[in-house]
């Protein structure tokens, strides 16, 4: 293990440049103020997208029914599901929602400050907070009920109480780590990643024995806490993510665009140059040494790296690499860049630089309000108004994916005439409640022979039923022939994002 040596004066002089309370503080509660702005601008333009719709629908179960569908099938993201569950007892509708996670987001800009000023200076803080407050990525899962902004936060303040603790030790300090990342871990599995690479970037710091003992010791606790996520994911396997494929040229490149704020190839460059300048001054090792300095570069190109190499070579085996599960690396990519651009010495470069760098991130930000630029987002708000404003008493709608009831059953709810309409798909529950067997359900399940004995209309409803190739796959085949050899040719009416309605009558 290399040791570590405090950094000299003269590169401390020269890298340092603190920025005053009188300064930081208004600046930082400026950048906060236009991160916020841009994170509830728009909220409620777009629909529900179903994972949405899961969220929302899963989090007003009754208690046994959330217990049961988090065991059998969504334990990653419990925390966000127990904070939704809370938050929806004060309010509903899409904005309010979402509000949610836009507010988790916002909080996450002056940690970011925070991180930045405790690995180089207040100044490197205000460049990566300002950074991160117009970021299109993390703009466009602020705007998204589910757990991706929690996830950021809570990995960030991780990492912030994980440098405070092995740099400067206290049972306050370590028990922060502890509880952060637990937490981030019962946010998003993927928080596990996160805490590899910092045992990873422990590795190369040479810190005393008590250090080293206790840092084991919370390792251990963590571990310990975390083998009920554990047990499940060995029982449940890969299972849940068998839709992801593997990631070719085209993804990747996708994803570093993502990574950099939706700014297109000229913001890649211009994250990439700054982090080269970033690495270039860091005050790397002078023979066996390894500075205090550079190790804490080390624990940002951990950070940024390990979570993304361990998703690509664990994908050979099985895919598992989504670019949204890597959110979380955004934030040691902006404070490396932000200590690149800290570290120029002409003042005015720095300054076109970061101004270009922010004007690229709010064009797409405004881009992204426009379209997504992530996924095709499904239309359910226009689906199920047409659905329910074109039903008749006693139609019955049928689900291919049963998940897909989920969204639907959120926008219904608004509509009076929702009652006109009878779920023959999936349908498990007592009185038209919903039941975690509900989220479970298989379309090849569903009891079509009994459907033109007690419909003269049925709806169905498809939606992310088609195959890797483009083609519908098996069970809307078989559903499709049978209705069609009951009823007459369906009226079809589509909506973004793949979804499709059609209307069988019978003959």
């Amino acid at each position: 293990m290399r040791s570590v040596a405090a950094p000299s004066p003269e590169l401390t002089r020269q890298s340092r440049r603190e920025l005053s309370p009188r300064v930081a503080i208004p600046l930082l509660l400026a950048i906060t103020a236009a991160g916020g702005a841009l994170r509830f601008l728009h909220l409620a333009d777009k629909s529900f997208w179903l994972d949405e719709g899961v969220s929302v629908t899963l989090a007003r179960l009754d208690l046994a029914n959330l217990l049961h569908i988090l065991w059998r099938r969504e334990a990653n993201m419990a925390l966000y599901y127990g904070l939704l569950r809370v938050w929806l007892n004060f309010g509903s509708g899409d904005y309010f929602v979402r509000a949610l996670s836009a507010l988790l987001s916002v909080a996450a800009i002056p940690v970011l400050y925070r991180l930045g000023k405790r690995l180089f200076s207040s100044t490197t803080g205000i460049v990566a907070a300002a950074l991160f407050s117009v970021h299109a990525w993390q703009v466009r899962y602020a705007q998204e009920a589910r757990s991706y902004s929690l996830y950021v936060l809570l990995t960030a303040l991780s990492s912030l109480f994980f440098l405070t603790a092995v740099e400067e030790p206290t049972r306050r300090r370590w028990a922060g780590y502890v509880t952060f990342s637990l937490l981030a871990i019962y946010s998003h599995f993927f928080s596990v990643l996160v805490v590899v690479a910092q045992w990873t970037a422990f590795y190369f710091m040479q810190a005393d024995e008590i250090v080293q003992a206790e840092f084991r010791r919370r390792l251990k606790i963590i571990g310990l806490l975390f083998l009920p996520l554990a047990v499940f994911i060995v029982s449940r396997g890969t299972g849940p993510l068998s839709w992801i494929s593997r990631p070719g040229f085209a993804e990747l490149h996708r994803f570093v665009l993502d990574l950099a704020g939706n700014g297109g190839d000229p913001l890649v460059i211009f994250y990439l140059g700054c982090c080269v300048v970033a690495l270039a001054s860091g005050g790397w090792a002078r023979g066996r040494r390894l500075s205090l300095e550079s190790w804490r570069y080390l624990f940002l190109l951990s950070w940024l790296f390990v979570p993304v190499a361990i998703t690509l070579v664990f994908s050979l085996i099985r895919p598992v690499f989504l670019p949204r599960y890597l959110l979380t690396c955004v934030a040691p990519l902006v404070l490396l860049a932000a200590a690149g651009l800290a570290r120029l010495r002409a003042r005015w470069l720095a300054m076109i630089v970061l101004v270009l760098m922010v004007a690229l991130s709010v064009r797409g930000t405004w881009a992204y309000y426009g379209a997504d630029f992530d996924l095709a987002r499904e239309d359910w708000r226009g689906a199920t108004a047409y659905i329910v404003q074109n039903s008749r008493q006693g139609d019955g709608i049928l689900f291919h994916s049963a998940q897909a009831r989920m969204p639907f059953e959120y926008y219904a709810a608004a509509h009076a005439e929702r009652r006109a309409v009878h779920v023959i798909f999936p349908a498990y529950g007592d009185a038209g409640r919903l039941s975690y067997l509900d989220f479970l359900a298989n379309a090849k399940n569903a009891p079509l022979p009994a459907i033109p004995g007690h419909y003269g209309r049925v709806w169905l409803v498809l939606a992310h039923n088609q195959l890797k190739d483009g083609q519908a796959d098996s069970t809307t085949m078989a559903i499709e022939q049978y209705l069609g050899s009951k009823y007459t040719a369906p009226a079809e009416r589509d909506f973004s994002g793949n979804l499709q309605v059609r209307l069988y009558v019978a003959r």
